[in-house]
């Protein structure tokens, strides 16, 4: 069973953790160890249990906690060579991790007991990527985009027939409009290379619809620029045309924990409520 727990998903830092049947890896460091231990704590684990960091790109929000955590528990930090290659240079975080460990490129990457495969996405850092994580024990299989300014053709071939889907959904498209940030800052966000609206994240996820899709959380949702509520009934009304009727499905704070999902489409636990009260923050 693959089970996958967003640990906090914004602007101010972003950690996905996905439990298997011999392992556990974190999918981006976005925050500090201190941060990153209240967040795994919970999700009821501990640093020691993590076998590795697999990092989408660079960017502060996901790659800040990378290097600091490597060199204290241990963890290997996996990314495409053009991110690793970023890390340090004064495009993304602020180092390189002492155990850096590139993807293969075009094929798989074997991590402890996952199998880790990767889709070059359009995003204003050096080589972003899409993950698809395989349980090799069970085949379960968790699709995780996280910075993706369009929907480039090999995403949807790489995200066929998945038991769980991570996407951005950062943006409603009028509040965005309508909302403070200057007009270049809007283009940006906005644009190919930027993140995706409410409404692009929920068309792709409707054209993924499978009688075995177990479930669906969004992602990376702008504290600006959208809501929650509006995040999820835009993409439920689509999975619901595309005949997907399941209720699994969340919006991810940037603060606390989600409770996970998993790929029997069930939550395997629940975080309790005196977690969700420790007063997390980036």
């Amino acid at each position: 069973m693959l089970r996958v727990t967003v640990l906090g998903s914004g602007s101010r830092g972003n950690a996905i953790l996905i439990d298997g049947t011999d392992g556990a890896v974190l999918v981006d460091a976005g925050f500090g160890p201190r941060s990153l231990v209240r967040r795994l704590n919970a999700a009821g684990r501990r640093p020691e249990e993590i076998g590795a960091v697999l990092l989408t790109h660079e960017h502060t929000d996901h790659a800040s906690g990378a290097a600091t955590a490597s060199a204290r528990w241990g963890w290997p930090v996996y990314g495409s060579a053009g991110t690793l290659d970023a890390l340090g240079s004064g495009c993304g975080a602020d180092a390189r991790p002492r155990d850096a460990r590139a993807f293969v490129d075009d094929g798989v990457t074997t991590v402890g007991g996952f199998l880790v495969e990767t889709t070059k996405v359009p995003h204003d850092a050096r080589d972003c990527r899409a993950l698809v994580v395989t349980d090799v024990s069970s085949g379960a299989r968790v699709g995780i985009a996280m910075d993706v300014g369009r929907v480039p053709d090999a995403l949807p071939v790489a995200f066929e027939r998945l038991d769980l889907i991570v996407i951005e959904s950062n943006h409603d498209e009028q509040m965005l409009a309508r909302g403070p940030y200057p007009w270049s800052l809007k283009q940006r966000i906005s644009g190919g290379l930027g993140h995706l609206s409410n409404g692009a994240a929920a068309a792709f996820v409707s054209g993924c619809v499978h009688r075995g899709l177990r479930g669906v959380l969004l992602t990376h949702l702008s504290e600006t620029n959208n809501q929650p509520t509006l995040a999820v009934e835009r993409t439920r009304e689509a999975l619901r045309r595309a005949g997907w009727s399941r209720d699994a499905l969340s919006a991810a704070s940037q603060q606390v924990p989600l409770p996970p999902m998993a790929s029997t489409g069930e939550a395997a636990w629940l975080v309790h409520a005196s977690q969700l009260s420790l007063g997390l923050s980036p």
